[in-house]
């Protein structure tokens, strides 16, 4: 009995160790500086944040299990349309990509016409704290993060037009 009392200790110990790792602070917010990255996209080129300054950049983190990922991918191109949209990027980061033709696939059956991004080590995903697919990020055109959410509704894509086209009346 004591044996497995001190077993149950001992994981209860190294879950709360291990929750606390990277916590909150490693977390993007509203008002940080984005984190600067670098990934492949789908097409073998290379996608650097830092070239797309005085551009608003919306980023999407997804996986190729999450349908409604699918859906904020579809609705993403619109964005493009709006008022401004020659000085928008949107990439969508697959935090999942280790089967190449399956992310290829879900990229042409939904018609993507911007960059997929591939996170493959979750680097940056990991340096966003992503933890929940997917999740919205919005970078203003000076390089500070303006906008962070999880999930997907008609409520976020409201949202999420509402704070790009803000962003691009501000300037």
């Amino acid at each position: 009995m004591k044996s497995l009392l001190y077993k149950i200790a001992v994981l209860v110990g190294l879950g709360i160790l291990l929750s606390s790792c990277g916590a909150d602070s490693d977390i993007v917010s509203p008002g940080d500086i984005a984190k600067d990255f670098r990934l492949d996209t789908l097409t073998h080129k290379r996608f650097y944040l830092n070239q797309h300054k005085d551009k608003v950049v919306v980023l999407v983190f997804w996986t190729t299990w999450c349908s409604v990922c699918k859906t904020e991918l579809v609705k993403l191109k619109s964005l493009k349309d709006m008022p401004g949209g020659e000085n928008l990027v949107v990439a969508g980061v697959c935090s999942d990509p280790e089967n190449i033709n399956d992310v290829k696939q879900i990229a042409r059956n939904l018609n993507i016409d911007y960059p997929v991004l591939l996170d493959k080590e979750q680097v940056v995903t990991g340096r966003y704290g992503i933890s929940s697919y997917p999740t919205t990020v919005i970078i203003n055109q000076n390089g500070v993060v303006s906008f962070v959410r999880e999930g997907y509704n008609s409520a976020i894509a409201n949202q999420v037009e509402t704070k790009v086209s803000g962003l691009f009346a501000s300037k």
